[in-house]
C-alpha cells in the first residue's frame, strides 16, 4: 500500500479535489485505494455526497483507538464508505477539530505523532493506495500524515502567493525530513492552472526551473467541470466522462504510477539552497523567526494598521489589537495570548489550532494577568497562525510583528515554539 499525503499549508490550493479526483481515476483502472479525511472541516465527505450525520466512524476513532489488527472486508465495509467502484472513504467530521485541544485525546498519548501510520497499518494488505486529505496547518494532524506518508503530493495553485507559498513548503518538508531523519518522497502539481494566461505560463514556469522533476509535468487546468462535479457530490470523471479535466487527471495518474517522486533529504548542517540550512524548529519560512510578509498582505497590513494615537480602536475590517499587551509566548508547547478586556464585549481566538472554525476560543480573565486583562493558552505542536475576534470583528495582534497570510488571504499573526519546545516530536 502506498501512502500518499496531500499537503499544503495554503488553503483554496485544491487539496480536497486533487485527493478525490486522483483517487477516483485511479480506482477507475481496477486499483484499491482509500481516501482518509485528515481535515475537520470534512470536504471529501461532502465532495462526495456522503452527508455527515450518517457518518458512524471517522479519522477521529481512526486515531483515537487505532485497531491492533489487520481488517478484513466486512469491517473495512463498516468502517467505511464506498464512494464508487474500488475506492473507499474513510470521512472526517466536526469531532476531529477537537483532537488537538486539551482533553482531545491525540495530544495526550506518548505516540500522538504516529497514531494515523498505527491506523492506517492495518488496511496495508487490502489497497494499493490510500490517499490521506491534510488540513492546510502545520499540527498534530499534519505530523501524523508525515509521518505516516511514503509520498507528499503538493498541489500549487498558479498564482504568485501560490508559488511563492512552494518555496515554504519546500523548506517545511525539509525540516520534517530533518526532524524524523528520513527523506521525504515528494511531487508538486500545478492546479487551477489557466494556460491562456501569460502570468499562469509564466509562474509555471518559474516552478519547473525551481523545483525541477519534482513538478508534474502534467497541470490541472481550470475546468469549470471540476467545480461542477464538486456541487454535485462526484469525481469529474463520473460526472463529466468526456471532460478534458478527466484527461489531466489521467495523465497525473501516469506520471504517479510510472514515475519517481522527488527526494527531500535532511539538510546538512550549514547547507543553503531551498529550505536548506533551517534548524530543526525552522518549520518553514512561513512558520519562522524570519517570517516574510507577502506583497499583497505587507499591503493589507499597512491599510489596516490604525493610527498611532488609537491605542484600542480597529481601523477596517481587519484592525490591530493595541495596549501594551506583551508579545505571545510558548511555553512547554502550549501558546499563551493575551489582550485588554476593554476593547471589546467578546474577545476570542482562531487560527490553525481550531481549523480557522467556529466562534473562536474565549479569552478570560488569568491568575497571572493583570485584571484589566484575559488571555488563553492553547496547546499547539508547531509553528501557528492565528487572528482574534473582537464582537465578532478580526482583529490582528499588534504586539505580535510576524504577519503571514491566513488561509483566507487576508493578514494573520504567527506564532513559534523556541527551539527547545519542539512539541515532543520523535
Amino acid at each position: 500500500m502506498r501512502i500518499i499525503s496531500v499537503l499544503n499549508q495554503k488553503g483554496g490550493c485544491g487539496k480536497t479535489t486533487t485527493s478525490v479526483n486522483l483517487a477516483a481515476t485511479l480506482a477507475a483502472r481496477g486499483r484499491r485505494v482509500m481516501l482518509v479525511d485528515l481535515d475537520p472541516q470534512s470536504h471529501c465527505a461532502a465532495a462526495f455526497g456522503v452527508p455527515e450525520k450518517e457518518i458512524e466512524f471517522s479519522t477521529i476513532d481512526l486515531l483515537l483507538d487505532p485497531p491492533s489488527e489487520a481488517m478484513g472486508p466486512s469491517r473495512i465495509a463498516a468502517c467505511t464508505w464506498e464512494v464508487a467502484f474500488g475506492l473507499r472513504l474513510l470521512p472526517s467530521t466536526v469531532r476531529l477539530a477537537r483532537a488537538e485541544a486539551p482533553g482531545g485525546g491525540l495530544m495526550d498519548a506518548p505516540d500522538r505523532d504516529r497514531r494515523l501510520s498505527r491506523g492506517l497499518s492495518v488496511f496495508a494488505d487490502a489497497l494499493d493506495y490510500c490517499f490521506v486529505d491534510c488540513p492546510p496547518t502545520i499540527g498534530m494532524l499534519t505530523f501524523n500524515a508525515l509521518r505516516a506518508a511514503d509520498e507528499i503530493l503538493v498541489p500549487v495553485e498558479t498564482g504568485f502567493l501560490a508559488t511563492r507559498g512552494a518555496e515554504r513548503q519546500w523548506a517545511t518538508l525539509r525540516a520534517m525530513a530533518e526532524r524524523l531523519g528520513r527523506a521525504m518522497h515528494v511531487r508538486l502539481v500545478p492546479n487551477l492552472l489557466r494556460p491562456e494566461r501569460a502570468l499562469d505560463r509564466d509562474l509555471l514556469q518559474g516552478l519547473r526551473e525551481q523545483f525541477g522533476d519534482g513538478v508534474s509535468p502534467h497541470p490541472i487546468r481550470d475546468h469549470l467541470d471540476i467545480r461542477e462535479a464538486t456541487a454535485f457530490g462526484r469525481a469529474v470523471l463520473e460526472h463529466s466522462p468526456e471532460s478534458p479535466a478527466v484527461e489531466d487527471y489521467q495523465q497525473l495518474a501516469d506520471w504517479l504510477e510510472t514515475s519517481p517522486p522527488t527526494e527531500i533529504a535532511p539538510p546538512e548542517v550549514g547547507v543553503g539552497g531551498v529550505g536548506g540550512g533551517e534548524s530543526p524548529d525552522a518549520v518553514g519560512d512561513s512558520f519562522s523567526n524570519r517570517v516574510e510578509v507577502s506583497a499583497r498582505a505587507a499591503e493589507l497590513v499597512r491599510r489596516m494598521r490604525p493610527d498611532e494615537a488609537a491605542n484600542s480602536t480597529m481601523s477596517g475590517p481587519v484592525g490591530h489589537a493595541t495596549g501594551g499587551v506583551a508579545p505571545p509566548a510558548v511555553v512547554g508547547g502550549v501558546l499563551r495570548l493575551a489582550q485588554p478586556a476593554s476593547i471589546g464585549r467578546t474577545i476570542s481566538v482562531v487560527g490553525d489550532f481550531n481549523s480557522w472554525t467556529g466562534d473562536g476560543l474565549a479569552l478570560v480573565p488569568r491568575p497571572y494577568l493583570d485584571p484589566s486583562h484575559v488571555g488563553i493558552e492553547i496547546p499547539i505542536a508547531g509553528g501557528t497562525r492565528y487572528r482574534f475576534l473582537v464582537d465578532g470583528r478580526p482583529l490582528l495582534d499588534a504586539s505580535n510583528p510576524a504577519v503571514v497570510e491566513g488561509p483566507d488571504g487576508r493578514p494573520a499573526n504567527v506564532a513559534m515554539p523556541a527551539v527547545a519546545d519542539s512539541a515532543g516530536i520523535r
